[in-house]
């Protein structure tokens, strides 16, 4: 039995070259067609197809993929799949964190607020371990995904997507800070509401609420770095 052809630095040159004619974004999604079509033009290769690189990589595109418009649509899949896959995670992970621990936590902390004094002082200290629990999601998810690496021209699919989740409650607090502005500023008057006069239990069911989100990106963070190979390029 023959051993598989493989394919020269220049052929794989080529068909790098030739993939980045392609719209896909993703490091880990161009990587696995890359890798199908190279292993596809082998094959061909090794049952005696003398045809040229560039005859065979059209007819595995057009067979495989249907085409130019084809392996666009399958990257579109599989981003949109991913995507999906992330969010469900997301989701399972926060239910997990939903639990009698986390409700008593987060009942002790309310009955504790009832006993700060409505001023701007809780208003400080609370709305100050908010931001803090606010950022720690993207803090984390970006240090701990630091060693995937991207070429200069692609994101990684993992990265992209769980830090768009870790920065969900950032995105939720400049929305609550922000968007009762919005009428007042149509009718043509300034915000009369002084946002530091928000009730303090209000405050710490807040704050619950985004460290149980932040358990669980930690716990998604953990969950696709074991998934996921680190990319070398």
């Amino acid at each position: 039995t023959c051993c598989k052809m493989k394919l020269t630095y220049w052929d794989l040159d080529w068909v790098h070259n030739r993939m980045n004619w392609y719209d896909i974004k993703y490091q880990e999604i161009y990587n696995e067609l890359f890798d199908h079509i190279t292993t596809a033009i082998e094959e061909k290769k090794q049952t005696g197809d003398t045809r040229s690189l560039e005859t065979i990589f059209h007819d595995v595109v057009d067979t495989d993929f249907g085409g130019y418009l084809g392996i666009e649509k399958v990257a579109q899949s599989h981003e949109s799949g991913y995507k999906s896959k992330v969010k469900k995670m997301m989701w399972s992970n926060f239910r997990h964190y939903i639990n009698f621990r986390s409700f008593a936590f987060t009942l002790a902390l309310m009955l504790i607020s009832f006993t700060f004094p409505l001023n701007k002082m809780t208003f400080v200290i609370l709305g100050s371990m908010i931001l803090v629990a606010t950022i720690f999601p993207s803090v984390f998810s970006y240090i701990k995904l630091r060693p995937i690496k991207r070429s200069q021209d692609k994101t990684s699919l993992v990265y992209s997507h769980i830090i768009t989740q870790s920065n969900l409650p950032a995105v939720a607090l400049n929305s609550i800070l922000w968007l009762p502005k919005i009428p007042y500023i149509f009718m043509g008057e300034e915000f009369s509401y002084k946002i530091y006069n928000i009730p303090p239990s209000a405050l710490a069911l807040w704050l619950a609420l985004v460290i149980i989100f932040d358990l669980s990106c930690i716990r998604l963070c953990k969950q696709e770095i074991k998934q996921f190979s680190i990319i070398k390029n």
